[in-house]
């Protein structure tokens, strides 16, 4: 079984551009997974592919379709 790369949350918060708090709360928003490591307790670990998705721009604001914003 192939191990994910793992970073710390320092590390991925780096890796976003985003500041410590902003990680912790996308973790409690559930958007990202977080691990405990195996040799200290208190670190805590996110897997790299997680950090993917949240790297690409989405858009500001949601479009209507258009028969709701005709209305």
């Amino acid at each position: 079984m192939e191990m994910d790369q793992l970073v710390t949350c320092k590390e991925a918060a780096l890796r976003l551009g985003v500041t410590p708090p902003t990680l912790r709360k996308r973790v409690r928003r559930g958007e990202l997974e977080v691990f405990r490591s195996p040799l200290d307790d208190r670190l805590r670990l996110i897997r790299v592919t997680d950090l993917e998705p949240l790297r690409h721009p989405r858009p500001a604001r949601q479009e209507l379709p258009a028969e709701i914003s005709a209305a």
